[in-house]
């Protein structure tokens, strides 16, 4: 792949979560000692920026684990721009052993120049990772990773008294993995403002929010949509301050609001954050149910089929009624007397006795 991140499963869009991994096998994990000296970690640069490269210092802190990026320490990172029009900016993230990315800050730049930052985070072991962005505020990285931490000496152990080295791949997991990577316009508006449009415009088209409502719509989902209802008018509101006055700082902080409560309304609508969109998925199941009911109900019903019973011996030897019957249609035949049947019968061989005696008696006495 042209990026140097490899994302397992398909690109089938109801796949909402994808596992991102990061091919080099330099990759390092470190878990720093608490309250430890610092440590200074290398960052290198993937495929996509092989000429990139950073080096900071992460130190334990009370509470908190500290990065510094030391001014100069940022080279040959060039804007994200570069990468297509869905981005335009970088994301620092510490990423955990079990693979949540955790969003750092963002790396801007002045003249074509980065931007050193310090900033911190509440992990104590993770890796570190620089992801190309649509704007700063974004919950899940995109697959596009344009710096790693690295291990420059893999045969020198990490010192005890600072940090140590955990084994592992380096990977993440992640809601946004579907972006743009066409060439970016040349629309010369402040970068501030291009975020917000770019943040309000994935998240219309983002899960529950790329529909209309589905007529039961819960707490959740209506939230959602007033989330992007909101982000949408403090853009509107950036869009005026910027036809006033293009150089004002209105127009950044109004853009910027306007990309945070957009990227809130795109986690929702995508699954990244609360149950919106398992809300939506138990209605719709709900309702293929109830059609489901009702398709069976106005179904024919099937004449069930009877398997032929094994004939009981009693019942086999009673006559066959249905051979004797006559057709359907045609009057019953009267019973007739027959030969067979008067001789079969017990009453006449009783009579012809009786008869053959008496003849026999007269004779007799006739001869006396």
């Amino acid at each position: 792949m042209p990026l140097a991140a490899q994302r397992q499963g398909s690109r089938d869009r109801t796949s909402q979560l994808q596992i991102v991994e990061v091919p080099g096998k330099d990759g390092q994990i470190l878990s720093y000692r608490y309250l430890g000296a610092s440590t200074e970690v290398t960052m290198r640069g993937t495929p996509v920026a092989p000429d990139a490269h950073i080096k900071l210092k992460v130190g334990s802190r009370p509470g908190f684990v500290e990065l510094d990026i030391n001014r100069g320490k940022i080279t040959g990172l060039k804007p994200a721009s570069q990468f297509g029009s869905d981005f335009l900016t970088y994301v620092l993230w510490a990423v955990s052993v079990d693979g949540k990315a955790a969003n750092l800050g963002e790396i801007t730049f002045q003249d074509d120049k980065p931007i050193s930052i310090n900033v911190t985070t509440p992990y104590q072991t993770f890796w570190l990772m620089l992801t190309a962005e649509p704007n700063y505020a974004v919950v899940d990285p995109s697959p596009l990773i344009v710096l790693y931490s690295a291990n420059d000496n893999p045969g020198k152990p990490s010192a005890e008294k600072t940090a140590q080295n955990i084994s592992g791949s380096l990977f993440f997991y992640t809601h946004y993995w579907d972006y743009d990577r066409k060439p970016t316009s040349s629309d010369r508006a402040p970068n501030a403002l291009l975020q917000g449009r770019k943040a309000v415009e994935l998240a219309s088209k983002s899960g529950i929010l790329a529909t209309g409502s589905s007529g039961t719509t819960g707490p959740e989902e209506a939230r959602t949509r007033e989330a992007l209802k909101r982000a949408q008018e403090f853009l509107g509101q950036a869009e005026s301050a910027y036809k006033e006055n293009p150089n004002g700082s209105d127009v950044s902080q109004l853009s910027r609001t306007a990309a945070q409560i957009a990227e809130n309304a795109r986690a929702l609508a995508l699954g990244a954050v609360g149950g919106a969109l398992v809300s939506q998925l138990e209605h719709e199941v709900k309702r293929l149910k109830a059609e489901l009911e009702t398709l069976r109900s106005a179904a024919p019903v099937p004449v069930p089929t009877v398997e032929a019973a094994p004939v009981n011996a009693s019942v086999a030897a009673l006559p066959d009624m249905a051979a004797s019957s006559p057709p359907v249609g045609q009057p019953e035949p009267t019973p007739g007397i027959t030969v067979g049947g008067v001789i079969s019968k017990p009453i006449t061989w009783f009579c012809v006795a009786g008869w053959g005696l008496a003849l026999l008696l007269l004779f007799r006495r006739r001869s006396i």
